[in-house]
């Protein structure tokens, strides 16, 4: 289908149920692939602007994310890597990512769930191919759940995420901490700061095209992509975001989240 069917088609779809239809039911309505329409139009917002309408977003609850994210193992008979999973799923990787602070603690947490709700025998290939490729024994049970469940104890600081075998333990809670980890992996990445300032933007930085040419950048540092928005920086002049957690799917900038870098 071209961008202008499945225009139509969702604003058609739309009348007929009185409301913004939700991705999934687009996808099923119209018989095409995540894939086709984030090709089309990058993400589904996009889509629902482009009818003219706007997507009243719900969060996704872990009973259906789990669901959703087991059914993909099962089918691919192995845990998915990001693609994989976008392609066979009915949502993008972003919930998972933003949920779990990262796409590696994903599997884990699924274990995590399976073995706290009881779902260990309808579940057993699910919870056998995470112990497999993530080399988790049965024996390890969770305390407190999944990431965002566990009750903060109020005489003691709290940290981000840890890292493995980085000069940055744990994962950063504001801005200050994703500059520090950009700095610190920019040459992996295929940067080299020229200067770091306190006024927009963050970083200037020389970015590698290829073996002999690096053009310079304009880098703005935020926790949250979206905080870019909250504090109310122009658009223009800024070449890419770097964040810890990027949920502004409707970025019009470049987004480059730490989070999701293999370290």
């Amino acid at each position: 289908m071209s961008r202008e069917e499945i225009v139509a088609a969702i604003k058609k779809f739309a009348q007929e149920l009185g409301r913004c239809p939700k991705r999934r039911e687009v996808l099923k309505e119209l018989q095409i692939s995540h894939r086709q329409l984030r090709k089309l139009f990058g993400t589904y917002s996009r889509a629902v602007q482009a009818s003219g309408m706007e997507s009243r977003r719900t969060p996704t609850t872990m009973e259906a994310l789990f669901l959703d994210w087991a059914g993909v193992v099962r089918k691919l008979m192995k845990l998915p890597s990001i693609f994989e999973y976008e392609g066979e799923s009915a949502y993008s990787s972003k919930p998972l990512i933003s949920r779990f602070k990262g796409w590696r603690a994903v599997a884990p947490t699924m274990l995590a769930y399976i073995e706290r709700e009881g779902l260990e025998e309808e579940w057993r290939d699910v919870a056998e191919a995470i112990r497999a490729e993530r080399r988790v024994t049965p024996t390890v049970r969770p305390t407190n759940g999944p990431p965002g469940t566990g009750k903060i104890l109020t005489d003691r600081p709290t940290f981000g995420p840890p890292l493995t075998e980085s000069g940055m333990l744990c994962g950063p809670e504001n801005e200050n901490g994703v500059l520090f980890l950009f700095g610190m992996r920019a040459w992996q990445l295929g940067f080299a700061v020229k200067k770091i300032q306190q006024a927009f933007l963050d970083i200037i930085a020389l970015r590698k095209i290829d073996e002999q040419t690096w053009q310079e950048v304009r880098i703005e540092a935020e926790q949250e992509s979206r905080n870019f928005l909250r504090h109310g920086h122009p658009l223009n002049g800024c070449d890419l975001i770097v964040c810890w957690i990027h949920n502004w799917p409707e970025c019009p900038i470049e987004v480059l989240e730490l989070s999701t870098v293999e370290w």
